[in-house]
């Protein structure tokens, strides 16, 4: 035995160990003492790192850079991130530091009787991290799959400098915590070469029900799943261990552990379609959940592996966005009608629940309402039944905002417009119908940039958001007129000569061949970002090479993001979204050569061609590669279309921003129906509002903020105008026209 200034094993170690630990090592030792199945492993403890501070004298350096730094502030953090991380890696480790993690290291492999080549995962461990008040969860690194002494040290040190990203440092400013008083530890744990890992949740933070288990699985090491990689399995389970609810995930990916580090291979199809866990696991796995939640007195969010038929659980930490058990999630009043309520929802709504993956704001709401009015229109054409109402937001009594969607229906119209409109798709030309649209949409992307540009005030920008609702409808209902029935009818015939050829069974395999291979837009934006990820490989992210191709890329696709709505951030604005792709890209060792990716799918293609050619009389074979030609044609002007319409959001986008820019004036009185707005009440000098009580949030939140205001003014909206000047007196409840 030996004592020790520098490291700790996790058996040493409990709940009361934050201190030197941090919460991840403090949780991890409070488990294996509670005699869960934790894999062994030590610590660095915060001592090294402050020892590492002061030996390199980067203490004072730090204080100088932290200096008067606001959350807001985003380039001077990400400036004072890369200084500070970069100074803690440089700075060599301190000898004594250095001696102690080589001797914990050796008795970590004689314990699990492995070889100084042992491997292990280098995780982070803040202070301030896994506490019920705030899990810092995904602020700091973790490295896997890490060989050898020399490694170790140097992920530990990249860890210590994980506690400067940018994203940790902005956190800890949110959160009022003193940079300085927040320390990090290091765990060095036995790696666990898992068949399958995940993250399980002891009780369900969606709906807060105490009484479920919430996992999500995948293949592999469980860091696919935790950085988002995949979209794995997930699984409601009760505290018994009997599914309540599965959903299958695609889990394209598995990362796996090898001899030389971790690897990112994809997952077979035939295992993709089944799940990976079963009954055996979801026992342990509730069983574990129970035991966690027994130990620590509350619901808790762990981390898992399975290997060899064994539940591992590799980190335990407060569950803080849990909801209340005495929330009222009552939110239809007794006339509300529920849209959908059926086991699955029709395609209409598929499509639009596929585009609303994060609260729409109210501007939203209009750029979804004139997108499938678009759509609706060019449905007319084939005869079907648009419906009478348009898709809208409904404000629910308890200020919920939901959306009324309606799909359009059939109509005794479609007998005879129908095979009208099919007809004339024979005859028509895509590509002379497809080069019109992309000019007059390239030259309204020119003219409505420009307007942007020159727009001077408030009412200006509103009449041109009005103005490019309108037009970007027209732009919609043209789209789908001229790419979606041609395609369409191709297709039909298409698929039915493949399964003459090949037989229903394998007609879906050798189709997505056949359509493999294409320079399409969304194919050209992948190889794009695969180049730069190459580029980023051989060169480095700070290299002028890397920079060039990003800003090309940029320059190309950077209204990306938007989609059909007006407020998500697009790559140009947050181009670090295009990092987290590049790194997720380089962790498959093929994006070094992507030319082999797309060389195999044309010797797919061309294989495919022959199989059809043989199973197809010579007259129907050249009536195939007629469609054929048709329809890879039609796949990329559809394709290249969407991209155009990302385009036109990215406008509207910047119209929306513009508005906002124009908006924030101090002693401007916000009009408004919904709570959405309320965050304006920081620059508003009063508020008006169309929605509710003296009790309500539409009051209480002006009252905090020192602001007059008078609620519950039926059609106030419509009653006044944009660029109106009036008086608020919210004590009486009196608006006055003042001019």
């Amino acid at each position: 035995m030996y004592t020790s200034d520098y490291t700790n094993t996790l058996k040493e170690l409990n709940k009361d160990s934050l201190h030197e630990a941090g919460g991840k090592g403090a949780n991890l030792g409070e488990l294996i003492n509670a005699g869960l199945p934790v894999p062994p492993g030590f610590v660095v403890i915060t001592g090294a790192y402050r020892t590492h501070l002061e030996a390199s004298n980067l203490k004072k350096s730090i204080e100088k850079m932290l200096e008067n730094l606001k959350e807001q502030d985003i380039d001077a953090i990400s400036e004072a991130s890369n200084c500070i991380s970069s100074w803690i890696e440089e700075a060599p480790m301190p000898l004594e530091v250095q001696e102690e993690v080589d001797r914990a290291f050796e008795s970590l492999s004689k314990e699990i009787g492995a070889d100084d080549n042992l491997s292990v995962a280098v995780r982070s461990s803040a202070t301030a991290e896994d506490l019920p008040s705030a899990s810092f969860a995904g602020q700091h690194e973790t490295y896997l799959g890490v060989y050898g002494k020399e490694e170790v040290f140097k992920y530990v040190k990249k860890c210590w400098a994980s506690l400067w990203s940018p994203q940790a440092i902005a956190y800890r400013i949110s959160m009022n915590f003193d940079h300085l008083e927040v320390d990090l530890a290091v765990v060095v744990q036995a790696m666990i070469a898992s068949q399958a890992a995940g993250v399980m949740f002891t009780a369900n933070p969606v709906n807060g029900n105490s009484d479920e288990i919430l996992i999500s699985a995948g293949y592999g090491l469980g860091e696919s799943v935790v950085s988002g990689l995949i979209t794995p399995d997930s699984f409601i389970l009760t505290k018994e261990g009997k599914v309540k609810e599965k959903t299958l995930g695609s889990k394209e990916f598995s990362i796996r552990l090898t001899e030389k580090g971790t690897i990112t291979e994809e997952v077979p199809k035939s295992k993709r379609k089944l799940f990976c866990l079963g009954d055996d696991e979801f026992m342990q796995l509730a069983n574990l959940a129970k035991l966690v939640e027994k130990h620590y007195g509350s619901p808790m969010d762990t981390e898992w592996a399975l290997l060899g038929g064994k539940i591992y659980l590799l980190q335990a930490r407060p569950i803080t966005t849990i909801i209340s058990d005495s929330e009222n999630f009552n939110i239809l009043g007794p006339e509300d009608k529920i849209i959908y309520q059926g086991k699955k929802a029709p395609f209409g709504l598929q499509s639009v629940m596929e585009h609303s993956t994060y609260p729409h704001t109210p501007l939203d709401f209009a750029c979804f309402s004139h997108f499938y009015q678009g759509i609706y229109t060019s449905f007319a054409d084939a005869g079907l039944k648009i419906p009478k109402n348009q898709n809208r937001p409904v404000e629910r009594e308890s200020g919920c905002v939901a959306l009324s969607y309606q799909g359009p229906g059939l109509s005794p119209a479609i007998m005879w417009k129908g095979p009208k409109l099919l007809i004339k798709s024979l005859f028509q030309d895509n590509d002379i119908l497809w080069q019109a649209f992309s000019k007059e949409i390239s030259v309204w992307l020119k003219k409505m940039d420009n307007a942007v540009r020159d727009t001077k005030d408030a009412v200006g920008a509103v009449k041109l958001i009005e103005q490019a609702l309108k037009e970007y409808e027209k732009l919609v209902y043209k789209r789908f007129s001229v790419i979606s029935i041609p395609g369409g009818f191709a297709e039909y015939r298409f698929s039915k000569l493949i399964k003459k050829a090949v037989g229903k069974e394998k007609a879906e395999e050798y189709k997505e061949s056949l359509l493999r291979a294409l320079p399409f837009r969304t194919a050209l934006q992948n190889k794009t970002l695969m180049k730069i990820a190459q580029t980023e490989a051989l060169n480095g992210k700070d290299s002028i090479a890397f920079k060039n191709e990003l800003k090309g890329f940029l320059d190309e696709y950077g209204d990306i993001g938007a989609g059909r709505m007006l407020s998500p951030n697009t790559w140009q604005e947050k181009p670090e979204t295009i990092d987290e792709i590049i790194d997720a890209l380089l962790c498959n060792t093929a994006v070094l050569n992507p030319e082999e990716s797309f060389k195999k799918q044309e010797e797919d293609y061309e294989a495919a061609k022959e199989v059809i050619k043989k199973g197809l009389k010579p007259a129907e074979y050249d009536k195939f590669i007629k469609i054929l030609e048709k329809l890879r044609k039609s796949v990329i002007i559809r394709e290249e279309s969407v991209f155009y319409l990302e385009k036109v959001a990215g406008v509207l986008h910047r119209m929306a921003l513009k508005l906002g820019i124009l908006l924030a004036k101090q002693g401007d009185i916000l009009v408004y129906t919904s709570p959405i707005w309320t965050p304006l009440f920081k620059v508003a000098s009063a508020a008006v509002t169309e929605i509710g009580s003296t009790t309500s949030h539409a009051a209480i939140v002006p009252r905090e903020y020192g602001i007059p205001a008078v609620v519950a003014v039926e059609n106030v909206t419509n009653i006044l105008k944009d660029g109106q000047k009036i008086r608020v007196n919210g004590t009486n409840g009196i608006i006055t026209l003042l001019e």
